[in-house]
């Protein structure tokens, strides 16, 4: 069973062959007549045939073939049975024709994709290029086939005769098996191979309800549309569960039944285009096996492997529900040719292999329907309804990826982001790259439809699934029958079988829904509550009281107001997360009449929680002690308004209480309980009921025994703050009486009566052996959850902890909160908390505030009315929030002009880091906005919507008495070099009366209505950099003139800064600055401060988007020769030394890029006397006086390391940089280097040995690992060879000269045998040997561990450690003190490493080498890499002891012995001639294995030891030079 592997089919690709080719393309491109005009009769090339094309007009080589005769004109359907009974051999015989490829398109699980809260990142495959040639003849390969077959069907004889006689469907099957497997070969029209990629029930192999659903939508929707192509050259790959169940595994493959170019595969992976090269790779097959083919012919896939070498490669997703257009394939492979032809014609030159064949675009679907099962104008539809889907995204039907043989695609995995973030084909700034990375759609004639979504209760993500109450428009129901009759002939589609399985879904609509639930939490699949919550609405048929154990539940909540925060994460999240929805929440609120917000909030979450709600309005809560079932408990309703719901929803619970048990639930706003509490509790209940019928009469409470308790600040401390808060887990004291607990429920038979009146706290526990008739029972489980909320809840239980204790407390935190999220869908993350924070401080006592603000009253104008609701809410969302004089654009140049700015996006609470920040702003970027000389223009601050209060009171405060500046809560990015800018009405779509913090919102829309017919120019500006104060009227006043030369008002440029000052927080000419220097920026690029974007109303702009390629990419508007149609002008200064613009260059930057981290660095006179000349120019210049520098100076010097330290861990949130350097520069602000020093009171020493042979400049294995771990409290040294070439010492040098580490490194043959402890180690290590670094650093380490406790690392120069080894056996080191004697030492190693080299065991150089984990049970522990000795202070290590002497550790004390680590945190370059070690694998599938998994082992390299991929390519390419 050979794997699948290299090699082309015969004839193809043969020299002579393409010598022809390549002599005729040269005679064609002299032909061409023009740029991009071909003569009347086209000839293309192939290996061995010409092949005349029907006459074109001379247009584009695209749109010829597009448009031309080549592109179907009208449906050709080929019979169903014409396909299905042509006989598989015949697809062995080779065409004439020259081979043919077939495109190939391929998305993971669409509605996985398509749902935010579903996406699934998808698996990545690397892949290499295959070029063997096949000695074997095509009726060789046959051969070999039907020998393998008899072969395997000979062996399974044998062993399987008794579980075919009791498997019936087993005959029937592998019949349909041996004809599936009949041999063919690869061949396309177009020398082109297509692959179509879909995945059925992968990771839900046994939920067969819903597997049968979803099989019925593959023959209607997909398999219809794919078998009846009017092109057939593609190879149709399935991939499905390998354990796929017996009845959806044979219903698949029946459904498959003749289709030759079609194979299923049992495997969980997932394969795409978008990824590792796609089917180029060699583990783009590695998943199919003999074993694995479960329907299809091996060598059919192994031809259209072994064709890809050397042609275009097209890859097409399909997901199982989904179906193509009949001409998709055709026009998807006529499309692709035409757009690469059009390449090879463009190049005009005769030399021809100036055509790469690097080109690489995705095709997307453009106009396509959605069946949905539910049609909202008709609730008792029969067939569902048809819907025009979206197109402003790639839907994942059809969606694919297209490449040519030398293509080095980076194409955009994310489906929904392809045209977001790559251009598409026809843009013309496509020009000087065409198809290197941009999209296509497929072309369709008229109205017709390319795809078909099927969008019912079966899928994955639910995203985009219409229900039945959705709401829809006369359109829309149009738009449905009208498309009803597309369905045959566009997709081979009939009426009836939609019907069919519309009436088979319908009638298993539970089962399935059910078995979706259960499938959510799947792996690859979505575990979302959202999803879960639309899936169970469907079937939960709210309205009225329903149960299936003829229960009636009732959940009591009172939510008084400064509980809105707190319910929203506990009360509401817990009751909308439970495992069933029948039962009533009646939520009591306080008087809302005056409080549009507080009204507003209790009405729109319920409208969305898909339960049976009720919102009353009461002056408090029901007492307890009425029972539901009681006149006074519907009187009580209908004498107060109700909210939201409807009263026959009450009286329909009220009425079936009557004569049924009842739950009555009371759960505090503040309060969750368990995702199955109601569902236990009614299990529970009418279990007891069934079991005891004399229960009718009982009447009981029922509470849980402990639960968990959540607090917002540290409990030692109330006046402290915590990121997530407290959790800890309440034994209830004596004190706390039962029915005060979270969720207490009381519980009454249908024929019990309670008494009159009671006091529900003086009941009893129920005792085992008597009737349960007023008295409580506990739940034995910590089924609840409370918010202690100050003013909210009386805090009955208050912490009183030791300090050991609240240690302890604080270490368990994490676990609590996972048992907390797992268990009651609540977990509180920083906006969360910080959220309850400020409610806390507006409202501290349970009292109804003042009005914030009224209804908006009923406007005629929509616009109007949201700017009434605008400025009655505005002071609800913060008192620093103006409403200013200033409402309307106005601009005496007619020009609107924007400031986009950012302050704080996606790091709402790094408080530390944008309190610098927001001083770098006050000192450097508000005085030069605030003081322009001209304030014609709107200033846009975009902030996260969440931004720490103290950040956001800070911000607002600042701007006060600015009436040109807008504050927005939103983390979207602006520019004016994207989406048309301003203009565009997105611009602005994230500026609601909710997100606009600061500002007026009618200024805001005044400024986008004034952009209709008016010069656009928009400008960006950081928030700790500023403007010359000339700035806005000088870039005005020039676009103004510069425009009036341009009559069609088409016109678009760029304004870069020129001279301008760069404030850096050290100066290299004086460690104890006390306020920075300056130096002069860059002019090469266009920095970002002041870069602006300049249109005139008709301009269609195409901005280069990196301003660092402006004027690399654009030319200069003087050079042009088309001006001002794209092209960068420098914006004049008012003198040749004045700035106009300034930049803060610290710690506090995101890029790090340009920041000095040290007054270290080379400096000369020019420098110093640059930076005297620039301070006198900052107060004229740009308002900003020099003592306010000072003062930013300070504040940052003060707070340095917790700035540095915060700025660390945003490194990697979203659109923020997550690369090594910079954390590496960042790391090294706050490590003061030259001297021992340890949080953990720890001596820890790396001893790294440089071997002779090793090429250090190109040895990327040992260094970065090191440098870059997560902290720098060791010192590192290196013992090099004396020996090693002058090449690789200057390297070395060269590198340690930048490690941010305390690093020395010695001349010397060996590293010491003894402990660095000992006096004779420094001995071994004379100054004379060393090489770098100081001596008394190592003196410094050496004195620190006589007595403390002494950690010592070995490693090689070829040898890694994960990035968080360093910290981790620090930290378990520290921890584990208390266990050891003064006088212990043992080694610690770890339990595996991976091991990486040059060339796969077979000896071919792959281009990242190859990994593996090593397995090598000879091997001593000590022996592998990263090896620690750990000694206590008192040990003493015995004259001549090796590690290899030491033993496993046991219970006695440690000494001499070793311990595992028990992670995979160590690695070994093993490299010809220093280390090499023969591969061991357990036989032939050992190696499949690890080959398969080289993607997963390489990532690991790259995340965890910080190994990147180009590291590893350099080390392949250096070590092939050695061999």
């Amino acid at each position: 069973k050979a794997p699948i592997s290299g090699g082309r089919p015969t004839g193809a690709g043969k020299t002579s062959g393409s010598l022809v080719r390549w002599l005729l393309l040269g005679f064609l491109v002299l032909s061409v007549s023009g740029p991009f005009v071909m003569h009347s009769k086209s000839v293309i090339i192939t290996d061995d045939h010409f092949i005349n094309e029907a006459p074109r007009v001379s247009t584009p080589v695209a749109r010829t073939l597009e448009q031309s005769s080549d592109a179907p004109t009208e449906r050709i359907r080929k019979p169903k049975s014409a396909i299905l009974t042509e006989p598989p051999a015949a697809a062995t015989v080779v065409s004439t024709t020259p081979p043919k490829t077939v495109e190939q398109d391929n998305d993971a699980d669409k509605d996985s994709d398509d749902s935010d809260e579903a996406a699934t990142p998808p698996q990545k495959v690397e892949q290499n290029d295959v070029g063997k040639d096949s000695d074997e003849s095509d009726e060789g390969q046959k051969a070999n086939a039907d020998a393998k077959d008899q072969e395997s069907k000979d062996d399974e004889s044998g062993d399987k005769d008794d579980e075919e006689d009791s498997n019936p469907t087993k005959d029937a099957t592998d019949a349909l098996i041996a004809t599936s497997k009949a041999g063919a070969v690869w061949q396309n029209d177009h020398d082109m191979v297509h692959i179509i990629y879909s995945r059925f029930m992968q990771h839900q192999p046994n939920l067969v309800k819903l597997g049968l659903a979803r099989l019925e939508l593959f023959k209607t929707f997909c398999f219809p549309s794919i078998s009846q192509q009017t092109n057939q050259q593609f190879l149709w790959l399935i991939r499905t569960d390998p354990e796929l169940h017996p009845t959806l595994k044979d219903g698949l493959i029946d459904a498959l039944q003749g289709m030759p170019n079609v194979a299923v595969i049992g495997s969980n992976e997932v394969k795409k285009g978008s990824v590792d090269r796609g089917w180029r790779s060699e583990n783009a097959t590695g998943d199919i096996t003999e074993e694995s083919l479960f329907y299809g012919s091996m060598e059919l896939i192994q031809s259209y492997h072994e064709a890809v070498d050397q042609r275009t490669l097209l890859e097409t997703n399909l997901d199982a529900d989904d179906g193509l257009g009949l001409t998709f394939v055709e026009r998807a492979q006529n499309l692709t040719f035409a757009r690469f032809q059009e390449l090879a014609a463009s190049k005009q030159t005769t030399n021809l292999a100036f055509d790469r064949k690097d080109a690489w675009i995705n095709l997307c679907v453009g106009r396509h329907l959605e069946w949905q099962f539910y049609a909202p104008w008709d609730k008792t539809t029969t067939k569902g309804s048809l819907h025009v889907g979206s197109t402003h995204i790639c839907v994942t039907p059809g969606l694919s990826w297209a490449t040519q043989p030398h293509a080095r695609a980076r194409f955009v995995k994310q489906h929904h982001l392809v045209k977001k973030n790559t251009p598409a084909c026809d843009d013309p700034k496509q020009a000087k790259a065409p198809f290197l990375g941009c999209w296509v759609e497929i072309p369709v004639p008229g109205d017709d439809v390319m795809a078909i979504r099927a969008r019912t209760p079966t899928s994955t993500g639910m995203n985009r699934v219409v229900m039945s109450e959705s709401e829809w428009t006369p359109e829309e129901e149009a738009t449905d029958r009208e498309s009803w009759p597309l369905l045959d002939p566009s997709f081979a589609i009939p009426q009836p079988l939609v019907e069919t399985s519309h009436k088979y879904l319908s009638d298993h609509l539970q089962d399935l829904v059910e078995e979706n639930l259960k499938g959510q939490c799947t792996k690859d699949h979505s575990c979302s509550e959202g999803i879960k919550k639309k899936l169970k609405a469907l079937f939960f048929q709210g309205g009225k009281w329903q149960n299936k154990h003829d229960l009636v539940h009732v959940v009591h909540t009172f939510h008084p107001f400064s509980a809105l925060a707190a319910s929203k994460y506990f009360s509401f999240e817990a009751m909308e997360s439970q495992t069933t929805y029948e039962f009533l929440w009646i939520i009591y609120v306080k008087d809302a009449s005056s409080n549009y917000v507080y009204r507003n909030q209790m009405t729109k979450r319920p409208e969305k929680s898909g339960l049976d709600v009720l919102v009353v309005q009461t002056d408090g809560p029901v007492s307890s002690t009425v029972d539901f079932r009681s006149p006074e408990a519907i009187s009580i309703f209908s004498n107060h308004t109700l909210l939201y719901g409807e009263m026959s929803l009450l009286e329909s619970f009220h009425q079936a209480a009557q004569t049924r048990t009842v739950l009555e639930t009371q759960l505090g706003a503040n309060e969750a309980i368990t995702k199955t509490f109601v569902a236990d509790l009614q299990n529970e209940t009418a279990k007891r009921w069934q079991d005891d019928a004399n229960n009718d009469k009982s009447w009981y409470y029922h509470c849980t025994s402990e639960y968990y308790e959540w607090r917002p600040f540290n409990p030692a401390n109330m006046e402290e703050e915590s990121e997530t808060g407290f959790w800890n887990m309440v034994t209830p004291p004596k004190v706390e009486k039962c029915v005060e607990r979270p969720g207490t429920t009381r519980i009454v038979g249908p024929k019990a009566t309670l008494p009159s009146a009671y006091d529900a706290l003086e009941l009893e526990p129920c005792s085992p052996d008597e009737e349960r008739t007023g008295c409580f029972v506990d739940t034995g489980k910590p089924d609840g959850a409370r918010a202690m909320i100050p003013g909210l809840v009386k805090d009955k239980n208050p912490l009183k902890l030791s300090p050991r204790g609240l240690s302890l407390l604080v270490a368990n935190q994490k676990n609590l909160r996972e048992d907390v999220t797992a268990a009651f869908n609540v977990y509180m993350d920083k906006p969360r908390v910080r959220a309850i924070r400020d409610k806390m401080k507006k409202h501290e006592t349970d009292t109804i505030p003042e009005p914030i603000g009224q209804q908006p009253a009923d406007s005629s104008s929509p616009l109007e009315s949201t700017r009434n609701l605008e400025t009655s809410i505005a002071p609800a969302r913060s008192n620093l929030t103006v409403t200013t004089a200033l409402d309307t654009w106005k601009n005496d140049y007619d020009i609107v002009h924007i400031l986009y700015s950012r302050f704080m996006q996606h790091q709402p609470n790094l408080l530390e880091l944008g309190k610098a920040r927001l001083e770098l702003f006050k000192t450097f970027c508000l005085p030069t906005i605030s003081h322009q000389t001209n304030p014609q223009f709107l200033w846009i601050i975009r902030t996260d919507p969440e931004l720490n209060p103290i950040l956001k009171d800070g911000l607002l405060e600042s701007l006060q008495g600015m009436e040109n500046v807008a504050v927005i809560g939103s983390n979207e990015v602006r520019k004016g070099s994207v989406d048309n800018g301003f203009r565009n009405k997105k611009a602005i779509a994230d500026i609601t009366p909710e997100s606009i913090f600061y500002g007026n919102l009618d200024l805001v829309l005044s400024f986008q209505e004034a952009t209709a017919g008016r010069i656009v120019l928009e400008t960006n500006l950081d928030a700790d950099d500023g403007l010359g104060l000339t700035f806005m009227e000088t870039t005005q006043s020039l676009a103004k003139t510069t425009f009036e030369k341009i009559p069609s008002k088409d016109g678009w440029f760029n304004f870069c800064v020129g001279r301008h000052l760069e404030w850096q927080y050290f100066a290299p000419w004086d460690k104890n600055t006390d306020k920075g220097s300056f130096e002069l920026g860059r002019t090469h690029i266009c920095v970002t401060p002041g870069l602006s974007w300049a249109t005139q109303p008709n301009a269609v702009p195409h901005f280069t988007v990196m301003h660092h390629m402006i004027k690399k990419t654009t030319p200069a508007c003087m050079e042009s020769n088309k001006p001002y149609l794209g092209c960068w002008m420098e914006i004049p200064a008012p003198r040749p030394q004045d700035p106009m613009a300034i930049r803060a260059r610290t710690p506090t930057s995101t890029g790090m890029n340009g920041v000095k981290v040290t007054h270290e660095g080379g400096w000369g006179p020019r420098a110093k006397a640059l930076d005297d000349e620039s301070w006198p120019l900052l107060e004229p210049d740009l308002a900003i006086s020099e003592a306010l520098v000072k003062s930013s100076h300070k504040y940052l010097k003060d707070h340095l390391s917790l700035l540095v330290a915060e700025n660390l861990k945003g490194q990697c949130t979203e659109d923020h940089s997550c690369g090594e350097g910079i954390k590496k520069k960042l790391k090294s602000l706050f490590f003061e280097k030259g001297s021992w020093i340890n949080k953990h009171d720890l001596v820890h020493v790396l001893h790294m040995e440089v071997p002779e042979k090793l090429n250090l400049s190109k040895l990327f294995v040992g260094w970065e690992p090191v440098e870059s771990q997560t902290t720098y409290e060791f010192l590192w040294i290196l013992y090099v060879d004396p020996h090693i070439d002058r090449d690789s010492m200057n390297s070395l040098m060269k590198r340690l000269r930048k490690s941010p580490t305390n690093v020395v490194a010695f001349q010397t043959d060996q590293a010491p045998t003894t402990s660095f402890r000992d006096a004779e180690t420094l001995t071994s290590l004379p100054t004379r040997r060393l090489l770098f670094g100081e001596m008394s650093l190592v003196q410094s380490y050496h004195e620190a561990s006589q007595n403390r406790t002494l950690l010592e690392t070995s490693l090689r120069a070829n040898e890694a450690i994960t990035k968080t080894f360093v910290g981790d056996i620090q930290n378990k080191t520290f921890d584990q003190l208390g266990q050891f004697g003064s006088s212990d030492w043992y080694y610690q190693c770890v339990s595996l490493y991976l091991e990486w080299r040059h060339e796969t065991p077979r000896g071919v150089p792959p281009a990242h080498g190859f990994a593996s984990i090593a397995k090598r049970p000879s091997e001593h522990c000590t022996d592998r890499p990263g090896t620690t000795l750990i000694t206590m202070p008192e040990a003493k290590i015995p004259d001549g002891w090796t590690k290899e002497d030491s033993k496993p550790c046991g219970n006695e004390p440690r000494t001499g012995c070793y311990t595992q680590s028990g992670e995979r945190n160590g690695a070994r370059a093993l490299l010809p001639g220093i280390v090499d070690v023969p591969i061991a694998y357990q036989g032939q599938g050992g190696l499949e294995r690890v080959t398969q998994d080289q993607p997963n082992l390489r990532e690991d390299l790259h995340e965890n030891f910080a190994v990147e991929r180009y590291s590893l390519r350099e080390m392949v390419k250096t070590l092939n030079g050695i061999d």
